[in-house]
C-alpha cells in the first residue's frame, strides 16, 4: 500500500466486491502546537532514544533493522517492506465492507483511530451516493481494513457531507469492564445529583475546549524566561466531604 507525501493512502472501498470507491484515507488529528521533548542537562543537546539488541547488546542503526515473525521458540522469519507491501490480502489495497449496521449496535468502547476519507478524482459521483444513501437509511458500513501492517475491523460512517472511517479494537482485545462494588443510593441523593446534572446540561460545543495544559506549560516557560519565580502548587486531593452536603453546593450555587 502506497502511501503518498500529503495526500494519505490510496485505496477504494469494495462492497461486495464489485461496487469499488477510490478514496484517500488521511488522519483527522494535527500535531499539537507545543510538546515536551527531553535533553542533555548539561549542554541541553536533544535527547534520543538508542535501539540495542537483546542478544549481543549491540546499538543499532535503522539499516540494521529487519522486520520479522517469530513462528516457533527462536526461529524468526524476516520481510522486506515489498513483500509486506505485496500480502496477498484484499484489505491491503482496499476496505472491504461487509454489512450494514445501525451505528448504535457497535460498542463505542471499541472506536480506536479515526481518519477522514477522501475521494479520488474518479470515484466522487460513487462516494457522494454512498455517502447519502448511509445518510438516508441511518446506517454505517462494516468492514476490514489493513493500515500501518495489520488488518482491522473498521467502520464507515456520514460526517459532515463526507464519510469518517475508524478502526476498531477486535473482541479478543478489549478487556472485560472492572467490577463496580455497589452500595445503597437514596432517593435524596438521587434526587440531588439529577439536579446537579440537570444544572450542568447543555449543547456539545467542541470549540469551547481547549488544552489548558499546553496553555500553562507556555505561560511556564515564559515566566521562567521572564526571571519569574515558579510556584509548585499542591496536588494533594482533599477527602470528600459529606454526599448530600457536596451536592447541596453545587445546586445553590
Amino acid at each position: 500500500m502506497a502511501k503518498g507525501q500529503s495526500r494519505g493512502w490510496k485505496m477504494a472501498i469494495s462492497i461486495g466486491g464489485a461496487f469499488l470507491i477510490p478514496i484517500r484515507l488521511d488522519g483527522i488529528a494535527r500535531e499539537a502546537k507545543s510538546n515536551l521533548h527531553e535533553y542533555h542537562k548539561d549542554d541541553m543537546g536533544a535527547g534520543g532514544r538508542k535501539v540495542y539488541c537483546k542478544s549481543c547488546n549491540k546499538e543499532l542503526t535503522k539499516d540494521d533493522i529487519v522486520k520479522g515473525l517469530e513462528v516457533s521458540k527462536g526461529q524468526v522469519v524476516t520481510f522486506t517492506k515489498e513483500e509486506l507491501d505485496s500480502l496477498p490480502l484484499a484489505t491491503t489495497k482496499n476496505i472491504e465492507v461487509d454489512r450494514f449496521v445501525q451505528a448504535s449496535e457497535i460498542n463505542s468502547l471499541s472506536y480506536e483511530t479515526t481518519y477522514f476519507l477522501a475521494p479520488d478524482e474518479v470515484g466522487v459521483q460513487a462516494f457522494n451516493l454512498f455517502a447519502e444513501g448511509l445518510k438516508k437509511l441511518k446506517k454505517v458500513a462494516i468492514g476490514k481494513v489493513a493500515v500501518r501492517q495489520r488488518e482491522s475491523l473498521c467502520v464507515i460512517r456520514p460526517n459532515n457531507g463526507g464519510l469518517v472511517m475508524s478502526t476498531l479494537y477486535w473482541a479478543n482485545e478489549m478487556k472485560d469492564a472492572p467490577q463496580v462494588p455497589k452500595s445503597e443510593v437514596t432517593s435524596t441523593q438521587l434526587d440531588l445529583i439529577t439536579q446537579v446534572i440537570g444544572k450542568f446540561s447543555k449543547p456539545f460545543n467542541h470549540g469551547d475546549y481547549s488544552d489548558k495544559y499546553l496553555d500553562a506549560l507556555n505561560q511556564m516557560a515564559q515566566d521562567k524566561l521572564a526571571g519569574k519565580t515558579v510556584s509548585v502548587a499542591s496536588t494533594q486531593i482533599q477527602p470528600q466531604q459529606n454526599l448530600e452536603d457536596a451536592l447541596k453546593a453545587l445546586v445553590e450555587k
